[in-house]
Parts: structure tokens; C-alpha cells; sequence
């Protein structure tokens, strides 16, 4: 527990430092070259009005000149909810555009469950609930390589940034008057970050129309894993049943089932796209 702990505890760290170095105009790397320390204007009752980004020591000039907001040359005010608003985008999608090996990541994590599967546990309850496990774990493998593929291909392509700006129904909602184009078209690339992280990517029908609408390609038959998605629900919201109170099926024939019919997606899906990793 220990070491989960301290991984989390970096995890958040991290995430905090991606937040601030976007919010001051560097980058990561160049955050990590800077001496400073956050401090906090708050109230006796605790409360916190704003942090501080104060500079300490010494830093490089060259970087410090690019510093967004720097006032008297060494401290930076921040916003108490900008970190924390930073945080469930930023990090997240540089998490996801650092790695684009997406077959290669998908085809590890379905061999990582699949040993899990081959343990041998002869309680049968504690051999169910591995089962559920894995089940459920195959479902967010599948997602992660949508939501991974998506996001890096249209931000790595103007042709199909402008086609998912074009064609996602949440921007066909947004209005503005014309004196604001400029300040939305500067906000455009974070508002279709926004969009894309909060997409649900086992709703596959909607991943679908978002897949052929930008990439102008035929997705592949969601049919036979889309039953599964179904099936993942009830295992996560209903502790394992149906509405009607029927036992899902989580054996080992119905997990080899699910990969099979995944892994068929996946691979017509990555044949569409031409992926070759």
C-alpha cells in the first residue's frame, strides 16, 4: 500500500507541475530547470484568495523571460481553482499524446489480462470476482486505444481537427457574437481537448459517428461488442445482474468470447486508419 501511495502521491505531483507550466507560457522541462515555491494568500479561517508563484534563487533568464504574468520580475498570482481545473485535462491528455503506440499498448494490456485469467483459484467466488475483473478490464482496454487513436490523429492533423470541429455537435450548439471569433478561435483547440477527454468511449455508437465524421472512414461492426458493453454496465453499476436480476456471465468462454470479438474491432479499426504500430 505503501508504494501505491507514493505512486499516486507523484501522479498528482506531476499533474500539478504540467498544470503550472501551461499556465505560465513553458514548458515541463523548463519548469524543472526554475527554482521556486508555491505559497498561498489565505484568511485566519483557512480559506485560501490565491497562490503564489514566486521564483527563488537562480534560474535561467532565457526561460524566465517567457514567463506569462510575471510581475516584479519574480512571482506569478494564480487563481485558487486554476490548478485544479488544469489537472483533469492537461495532464490527462499529455499522458495520452506522449505514447503513440497504440496497437502495441492495446495488444499488451489484453496479454497482461489474459495471465491474470490463467491463474489458478480454486475459491470460486474469489475466481468470479477476478473474472468480473478482467471482463471489466477488457472493456476500458478497448476504450483506451479509441480515446488514445482519436485524440492523437486529429491533434497531429489539420485536415481532421477542422472535420471533428466541423462535424461534433457540441460545436454546432456554441454561439458568438463576431467581435468574439478571435478570443474563440484562440480557445478552439482547448475546447475540442475538453470535448474529447470527456467523451464516453464505450458509448460506441456515439465513438462511431465521431470516427467516420472526422477520420471519413467506415468504423467497424459494433454490434457483437456493443452487447458486451451492456454487460460491462451490469457488472459495474449492478453488481453483476441485469435489470431483471439475471446473473451476468463472466467465465472464462465468456471472456475469450469478448476478446475475440474486440480484438476483431481493433484490428479492422487500426486496418481503416492504417496503423502500423
Amino acid at each position: 500500500m505503501g508504494k501505491m501511495k507514493d505512486w499516486l502521491l507523484d501522479m498528482q505531483e506531476n499533474a500539478t507541475e504540467y498544470a503550472l507550466a501551461k499556465i505560465l507560457g513553458i514548458s515541463y522541462e523548463e519548469l524543472n530547470e526554475l527554482d521556486y515555491q508555491i505559497e498561498t494568500d489565505e484568511s485566519k479561517d483557512g480559506i485560501i484568495y490565491n497562490y503564489r508563484f514566486e521564483l527563488t534563487g537562480n534560474s535561467p533568464t532565457q526561460i524566465i523571460q517567457k514567463i506569462n504574468r510575471l510581475q516584479d520580475g519574480k512571482r506569478v498570482y494564480l487563481e485558487p481553482w486554476e490548478l485544479d481545473d488544469e489537472f483533469d485535462y492537461d495532464f490527462q491528455f499529455e499522458a495520452i499524446t506522449n505514447d503513440k503506440n497504440f496497437l502495441k499498448k492495446f495488444h499488451e494490456e489484453i496479454d497482461n489480462l489474459m495471465s491474470l485469467l490463467a491463474i489458478k483459484i480454486e475459491e470460486p467466488n474469489q475466481k468470479k470476482i477476478l473474472n468480473r475483473q478482467v471482463f471489466i478490464g477488457i472493456i476500458g482496454t478497448m476504450e483506451s486505444f479509441l480515446s488514445d487513436v482519436f485524440i492523437n490523429l486529429v491533434f497531429d492533423n489539420d485536415n481532421y481537427f477542422k472535420n471533428f470541429i466541423k462535424t461534433h455537435p457540441e460545436f454546432k450548439q456554441r454561439k458568438f457574437e463576431l467581435r468574439e471569433i478571435f478570443e474563440e478561435t484562440d480557445r478552439l483547440e482547448e475546447t475540442a481537448k475538453k470535448i474529447m477527454l470527456d467523451t464516453i468511449y464505450h458509448n460506441l455508437p456515439v465513438v462511431k459517428e465521431m470516427y467516420e465524421d472526422t477520420f471519413k472512414i467506415k468504423f467497424p461492426s459494433i454490434k457483437e461488442v456493443f452487447k458486451y458493453v451492456f454487460q460491462r454496465h451490469d457488472l459495474v453499476h449492478r453488481n453483476g445482474k441485469t435489470k431483471n436480476g439475471i446473473i451476468v456471465e463472466t467465465n472464462e468462454e465468456a471472456i475469450q468470447d469478448l476478446t475475440m470479438k474486440v480484438n476483431e474491432m481493433i484490428t479492422n479499426l487500426a486496418k481503416e486508419l492504417k496503423l502500423n504500430n
